[in-house]
Parts: structure tokens; sequence; C-alpha cells
């Protein structure tokens, strides 16, 4: 009996001094494959990560790395059929992860970044239950190692996007959060994401913070000189060579100059990197058509015809071909617009708000109607920043024999054109014109007059007007790009409590 317990505590010490063998090392070959992931090469990335595995099986940090492979393979792709082949190894990954050193910070960082890798690869498969069971977890794993290791910075991208979405839950919701011990707001989670950009410029995650942060910027925030201070980002040492070859970052970049210079844009998206062996990056096509549909230019077909017929996955393909539909109506053929307006509905998918407007275009298509050929072409060259050109346009519209609807986005149009412009007391009397005829209606015009009219208030330091018109926002009711409208809306009455 002692000889068998003495072997017993043998073998204990043992295991246990294996267990403690495992640790967490993003040591320089980690960094070269984590940068292939970001160049979208993932076959190379994933021969560097094997490698490491063999000449460091101890080191845990390729668990994430190949979990991240998994991830970017399955958003790009949005293979169902992967999907359901992979995503039962995330507890394996959990499991193996967790044999590291818990006095690590990575121990509980590594194990947030999986289950936030997989949430989000979930709700783009429908996952929705799962997908909010894993935020939930990876928010409180994320929240305990602020706590353990506040100058781990690196939490800061996953922390500082999930305090951004809870901001913008609707306040009625509020305490929904609250019962799940969820906090955070909009200006917490852009803190968050700017401190590990400011402090960690030279560490591997502040690339991708720097595409979360500026997509968080550009949606959530209303102070048009923060297009300049990301912008500035993308020109700095750290970042400057990455974005070149980076799709991810190419593509962030070329976000931000859609809303300062379409045509630097244009020339910004036909530099698109091309790494080899990485995987396309369809995203980037739809972009540069969008771009030369502001335009004018008839060129955009040609790479919203390739987004629609090669892109494997099913998101923004309804929008895709709406856009292509619209130059050619532009162009004098309505027969090829209603064409391909009726083919809407059996293309991609109506998940994101703007795959639903186009899905409901089509379907007012299908009762007869068409859109207003001045009306589009001003909006087309408002939103290229084309301003002289979209004023132009919309004068051309014959008032009189309008419609109730054409004219609410006539009057809409005209003060998004003027506002732009600085023509701010021209602009607020058409907002308001849109607003009142708009109250009633599906539409966003009545909804973005008031986002806009809150705008306005709130830089004029009017902020109990500036709420006023934010709340009235989330009173209309209506059905176009609703959760991103009532998303800044939200974002705007938090600034209004600070102030």
């Amino acid at each position: 009996m002692k000889n068998w317990l003495l072997s017993f505590l043998f073998l204990l010490t043992v295991f246990h001094s294996q267990a403690q063998s495992k640790y967490y090392s993003f040591n320089n070959q980690c960094q070269l494959a984590y940068q292939k992931l970001l160049f979208l090469q993932l076959d190379s990335a994933k021969i560097i990560i094997d490698l490491e595995i063999k000449e460091n099986p101890n080191n845990l940090i390729p668990v994430l790395l190949n979990n991240y492979k998994d991830f970017l393979q399955l958003v790009l792709s949005e293979d169902k059929l992967l999907f359901e082949e992979i995503k039962e190894i995330k507890k394996s990954r959990l499991e193996l992860w967790e044999k590291g050193p818990e006095d690590s910070p990575w121990y509980l960082s590594g194990q947030a970044q999986i289950k936030l890798q997989w949430a989000f690869t979930r709700v783009l498969f429908d996952e929705y239950f799962t997908a909010a069971a894993e935020i939930n977890s990876a928010y409180h794993i994320l929240e305990e190692n602020k706590r353990l290791f506040p100058q781990f910075l690196s939490d800061n991208m996953g922390i500082g996007i999930l305090h951004a979405m809870i901001g913008v839950v609707p306040e009625q919701y509020q305490w929904a959060m609250g019962m799940l011990g969820l906090y955070g707001s909009i200006d917490q989670g852009i803190t968050e994401l700017q401190a590990q950009l400011q402090q960690e410029a030279t560490k591997p995650f502040s690339k991708e913070a720097l595409f979360y942060y500026t997509f968080v910027s550009l949606n959530l925030q209303t102070d048009s000189s923060r297009f300049h201070d990301l912008l500035n980002y993308y020109q700095k040492e750290e970042f400057r060579l990455v974005t070149t070859k980076s799709p991810l970052l190419h593509f962030a970049k070329a976000a931000i100059l859609l809303k300062l210079d379409n045509d630097k844009a244009i020339i910004h998206l036909k530099n698109a990197p091309h790494q080899k062996d990485a995987v396309y990056f369809y995203y980037s096509d739809f972009l540069l058509g969008q771009a030369l549909l502001y335009k004018l230019d008839a060129q955009c077909e040609d790479y919203f015809y390739k987004y629609t017929s090669q892109y494997p996955g099913k998101n923004f393909k309804k929008t895709a071909l709406e856009k292509w539909a619209w130059s050619r109506f532009i162009h004098g053929d309505t027969v090829a617009y209603l064409q391909a307006m009726r083919e809407i509905p059996d293309i991609g998918a109506a998940i994101f708000d703007a795959d639903k407007v186009s899905q409901k275009e089509s379907e007012r298509v299908e009762n007869g109607w068409l859109p207003n050929l001045y009306l589009l072409r001003s909006r087309l060259q408002f939103d290229g920043h084309y301003y002289r050109g979209a004023l132009d346009e919309i004068n051309h519209h014959d008032l009189k024999n309008s419609d109730p609807e054409t004219l609410l986005e006539y009057h809409y149009r005209k003060a998004r054109i003027l506002h732009e412009m600085q023509k701010i007391p021209e602009a607020q009397n058409e907002y308001l014109s849109a607003l009142q005829k708009g109250k009633n209606s599906e539409r966003y015009f009545a909804a973005n007059a008031a986002l806009k009219l809150g705008e306005i208030a709130e830089l004029k330091n009017n902020y109990s007007l500036a709420k006023e018109y934010y709340q009235t926002v989330l009173e209309l009711d209506f059905s176009e790009y609703r959760k991103g409208i009532r998303a800044k809306a939200k974002a705007g009455l938090q600034r209004m409590k600070q102030k």
C-alpha cells in the first residue's frame, strides 16, 4: 500500500509538472502567423502555426491563431457546411487553452477571444441564442481580466467593442443588460480602443483593433472631424505598411476616404492588395463599385456584377444588385433596371439593413413603382460629396406633379445637400418639412431628418432641443436603416446625459 501511494503521488507530480509546462508566448513566429492572417493568407498562416506547434508544443498561442483562422475563413466565405463541420472544435480548443498558467493575463483573454469569434460567426448562421450566451460569457471574462491585469491592454479590443455595443442598446432594454451584469457606453468603448492604439501601437493586436475602432467611430460618432483623426492613424509608421498589405485595413481606410474624398477613395480601392495565396476580399469590389456609382460611372456595374456572381456568401448581394440596377436606370435602361429589381428576392439574404431596404424597393417596383430619375442622380452624387452636381440635379425636379412620397424624399435630400454645403438655416427648414411630411412613413427620411436636426442643435450647444430630436427618432415607427439610425440617436442621447 505504501509503495502504491508513493507511485500515485509521483504520477500526480509528473502530471502537474506537465500541465504547468504549458505556456503562452506570442513569439516572433506567432506574430508572423498572425500577420499572415491579417493579410488573409490563411494557408501560409496555417503552415507557420503548424511549425510553431512542432517546434514549441507547449506554447498555446497557436490555439488562438487557429481559431482566428477559422473565424476569418467562415466570415469571408459564409460557408454553412464548413461551419457545421468545425463549430464543435470550440470546446476542445477552450479545454486546451485552459491548461496554461492561470496567473497569465492570456489565460482569460484567450478564452474570451475564442468565444467572441465564435459568437460573431454564429450570428451569420442564425444561431443567435448561443451567440448571445457566448458574448455574455466573454464580457464577464474580459471584465475580470481587466480587474486582475489593468495594464494588459490587448483586451481593450474585445471589451471596447462590447462596451460600445451595449451602449447602443435602446433605453427600454437597458434593464435587461443590468440583470445580466452588462454595462457600457459608446464613449467608454471608443476610449478603450483608443488607449490600445496609442499605447500598444507596435503590438500585434493593435492592427486588428484599428479595424474595429474605425467602424465603431464611423457608425457611432457624429463629429465629422473624426474622419481626419481616423485617417491620421493610418498614416502612422506602425500602421502604414500593414495597411498596404492587409485587405482588412485597406478596406477600413477606404471606408474613411469615402467620407472625405470619393475620387481618392476610388484610387485607393483600385490599388487593393492581392497577396499571393490570400483569400479574395470581395467587399473591396463592392466598395469600389459604390464609389464609381457616386460619380455616375457605368464602370461600377462590372464590380457589382463580380460581387453578386462570384462572392460565395449571401450578405449585401441584394444591395449590390440594386446598385447595379440603379446604374442601368440613370443611364436610360429602364428594362434592365426592372429585370434586376425583380431578381432581388431570389438572391442573397436580408439580414442587414441595407439588404432589407433593397428587398423593400424590389417589392415597390413589383407594384409598379419607379424611382425619380433626378432624385436618384442627386442622391448618388450627394453620397460621393459632389454637392453642386447633386443640387443641380434636384433642382430639375418638378414639384408640382410630385406624389406625397416623392415630395417627402425631395425635402429630405435637399436638406442633406444644403446641410453639407453649410447652408444650415435652409437645411433646417427642409429637415423640418421632411419630418412633418414623413412622421407616419415607414421610410427613413423623417427619422434621419430628426437625427440631423439633433446634431445641428447639439453643435449649437442647445442640448435640450438636441435631446428632443434624438428622442423623436426613437419614437418614430420606420423600417429602413432602422438599426443604424436608432443607434446614432441612442449615442446622441448618451452624449446629452454627459453634457
